[in-house]
C-alpha cells in the first residue's frame, strides 16, 4: 500500500463529500481474503456482509416507494437485477474501487482485479464501511447516484435488461441510422478474458462497458449509453 491509495481514496471520498475518520475500517474494506492470508490481517468478509443488507434494503425502500403500484413480483425481480453480483462489479468500477483493492500476490497474478466475484464483494463491503462511519443517509447519497438513477420501469413489461434492444430502439425514434459496437480491448488469459466495448452512434460515442464476453460489454455499454441519454 502506498501513498497512491490515499490519493484514490480521497477522490472518492471528495467526489460523494464524506471524510475518512478511520483509515484502517477502510483499509479492510478493500482487503480481500488472499491479501489477509499473506499479511494476517482481518478481510473485507464481515463488511462485506453488512453492506449487502444495507443494499437490499434500501433498493427495497426505493422501490417501494418510487412505484406505488408495482407489484410484489415485480419488485423481486427489478431487485434482483439491479443487487446482484455482476451489477455490483459494475457499480464498483464505476467508483474506479479497484483501484483502491488489496490482493494477495496470487490472486493479482490471476486477474483477481477484474473479477465480477470480488468486485461485487467489494461494492458490498465498501458501502459497509461509509455506512459505519457515515450513516444510511451518505450510502443513499451514493447508491442514488449509481443505482437510482438508472433504474427505469417500462409498465407491463417490468424492468428491462436487454440493453442493446433498448438503446437501437430508443435511437431509431430519432433517427434512420442505427448504433455501432466496437471493442476497445481485450485484456487476460484466453480462459478469462474482459472485453471493453464502446457504441456508437453516427460516429459518436455514446457509451462503454466491460463484461467477460464480448455480447456481455456490448449489453454494458447500452446500459451505459442509456444512463447516459436517460439524464439528459
Amino acid at each position: 500500500m502506498n501513498s497512491n491509495w490515499d490519493d484514490q481514496l480521497g477522490i472518492l471520498a471528495s467526489k460523494y463529500n464524506f471524510s475518512i475518520k478511520d483509515r484502517n475500517l477502510y483499509i479492510k474494506a478493500f482487503t480481500h481474503t488472499s491479501y489477509a492470508n499473506e499479511h494476517k490481517s482481518e478481510s473485507n468478509e464481515r463488511l462485506e456482509f453488512l453492506g449487502d443488507a444495507i443494499l437490499d434494503f434500501l433498493v427495497g425502500e426505493y422501490l417501494y416507494v418510487k412505484y406505488p403500484y408495482m407489484p410484489e413480483g415485480e419488485m423481486s425481480k427489478a431487485r434482483s437485477t439491479y443487487v446482484c453480483e455482476k451489477a455490483n462489479a459494475e457499480y464498483s468500477l464505476i467508483l474506479g474501487l479497484d483501484k483502491c483493492l488489496l490482493l494477495g500476490k496470487g490472486e493479482e497474478e490471476q486477474n483477481g482485479r477484474s473479477k465480477v466475484s470480488v468486485l461485487g464483494d467489494l461494492f458490498e463491503s465498501f458501502l459497509g464501511a461509509v455506512y459505519l462511519e457515515h450513516g444510511m443517509d451518505k450510502i443513499r447519497e451514493i447508491i442514488s447516484d449509481v443505482i437510482f438513477s438508472v433504474i427505469i420501469y417500462i409498465d407491463e413489461d417490468g424492468f428491462f435488461e436487454d440493453y442493446k434492444s433498448t438503446l437501437q430502439e430508443y435511437i431509431q425514434a430519432e433517427s434512420r441510422k442505427g448504433v455501432l459496437y466496437k471493442v476497445d480491448n481485450e485484456q487476460g488469459p484466453s480462459h478469462d478474458k474482459t472485453f471493453t466495448t464502446s457504441v456508437y452512434h453516427d460516429n459518436i460515442r455514446l457509451g462503454q462497458g466491460v463484461g467477460k464476453s464480448k455480447k456481455e460489454s456490448e449489453q454494458m455499454a447500452a446500459k451505459n449509453a442509456l444512463e447516459k441519454l436517460v439524464k439528459n
